[in-house]
């Protein structure tokens, strides 16, 4: 179970920065690949805020998980967990500036992609069995 939250926790919090990178050098400031990763320090910086701010969101996910029933199909524990990810991720960059939601600017994407991210670890590492009870 541990096993299963750290997975999807890695792939978005080391994942999500590249692929914001790459969207916000090349498709939005038209930056070169070389120039994206000059700016490598910037990248570590989000690794490391969004690893800590997703703390929160993941140990909740952790709990979510571990309270749904093993007789529930795997599909829609899968979707339930989704659903908070998802959501989890949009309520977190709205505390951290509310700017991210409601400005919809070039901001927006970076809620859409650590979203998007996270829900792809949802649906591609192996959802362990639970016995608990809710």
């Amino acid at each position: 179970m541990v096993k299963y939250i750290a997975q999807i926790w890695i792939l978005t919090i080391i994942t999500s920065p590249l692929v914001l990178a790459l969207v916000l050098g090349i498709i939005i400031n038209n930056s070169s690949l070389s120039e994206i990763f000059e700016s490598y320090e910037i990248i570590i910086l989000m690794i490391l805020v969004g690893s800590l701010f997703s703390i929160p969101a993941m140990v909740v996910f952790g709990l979510i998980q571990r309270s749904l029933k093993s007789s529930i199909p795997i599909w829609r524990r899968k979707l339930l967990l989704s659903i908070y990810s998802f959501l989890s991720v949009w309520i977190t960059f709205y505390i951290v500036d509310e700017g991210f939601i409601t400005r919809w600017t070039d901001q927006t994407v970076w809620p859409l992609i650590y979203s998007l991210i996270i829900v792809i670890g949802v649906w591609i590492f192996r959802l362990p069995n639970t016995n608990s009870v809710v």
